[in-house]
């Protein structure tokens, strides 16, 4: 693949699209007004998939990730990791830049490594790109508190139910919109909530198990609604999994892909002594959740 039009190139994992990798693709942008087309090399895996058989969880679905940078209005550029990983700092520059991606300007993190054993790194990448007549743009670091943001930092406080500053690191809510599949509807037929059931896939990350105010989206509009992610140890579940009652919303949205997104972090997982007395918790997660979501308006 030969690109005919000179491009600007964000480099990358982006496995988060956090604020730090936004700081990345808008300083790409910046480019179009030299007249190249701000692009994104986009691997196909997490590169310690290739380089160790093993990646950390994902915040966000490779499609997601693809359409989120076309939203920004950048191009998405598609390449398979196992085509790199072995080539030399020297010879991706020269390679897959220059030979093969047209490259004329390059934009990177200050903490980006690449080439085999990610000899390479933002130093390395200036020299070779100033070698190869390439424009070489590091972008600014964006901290959150004191320390910069980083896709391990939010995948830590999701694991510890700290929804809040996940999603001051991220830039916006974390959120999934995976497939509402068929459940065993105890939520309607015991506590008059029904709920939609959306399984995370295999890879993805897993939450801290409790209750969340969170807030979705069905045709447009925007729902109040409390999701649960876990096994509901009170009426015998065994399979983790998210189910989310749409506060306002009572519709069949089986098989389609609902936006849900997280606002707080309620409480944990509990085991209750009854179905009457789990049914008043949700009557009262749910009044907590209406609030939380009226508050981040």
């Amino acid at each position: 693949m030969f690109l005919m039009n000179k491009i600007a190139l964000a480099l990358g994992t982006f496995d988060g699209l956090h604020r730090g990798h936004i700081n990345v693709l808008n300083t790409t942008k910046k480019f179009a007004f030299n007249g190249l087309v701000p692009s994104v090399l986009l691997f196909d895996c997490h590169p310690l998939v290739a380089v160790k058989g093993f990646a950390p969880p994902m915040l966000i679905t490779q499609e997601d990730k693809e359409n989120f940078i076309k939203k920004m209005g950048l191009l998405p550029i598609p390449i398979s990791f196992d085509e790199i990983k072995n080539l030399s700092p020297e010879e991706f520059v020269k390679n897959i830049l220059c030979d093969k991606l047209n490259v004329s300007a390059v934009v990177s993190g200050d903490n980006f490594h690449f080439g085999k054993n990610g000899q390479g790194n933002s130093e390395i990448l200036e020299e070779l790109c100033e070698k190869y007549d390439i424009i070489y743009k590091k972008a600014e670091n964006v901290s959150y508190g004191d320390k910069l943001i980083s896709s391990t930092r939010i995948r830590n406080a999701l694991e510890n139910g700290d929804v809040e500053s996940a999603n001051e690191m991220l830039g916006r809510k974390f959120s999934y919109d995976f497939l509402v599949v068929e459940g065993n509807k105890i939520g309607k037929k015991y506590f008059g909530f029904p709920t939609i059931n959306q399984h995370f896939p295999v890879g993805f990350i897993n939450l801290k198990y409790g209750v969340y105010a969170s807030q979705s989206t069905v045709d447009g509009k925007v729902y109040p609604s409390v999701t649960n992610f876990g096994c509901h140890p009170t009426i015998g579940g065994d399979q983790v999994l998210s189910e989310t009652c749409i506060l306002g919303f009572d519709g069949d949205l089986y098989n389609q892909r609902i936006k849900v997104e997280l606002l707080s972090f309620v409480r944990g997982e509990k085991k209750f002594d009854s179905k009457e007395e789990l049914k008043e918790q949700i009557e009262k997660d749910s009044k907590s959740a209406v609030e939380i979501f009226n508050s981040k308006k």
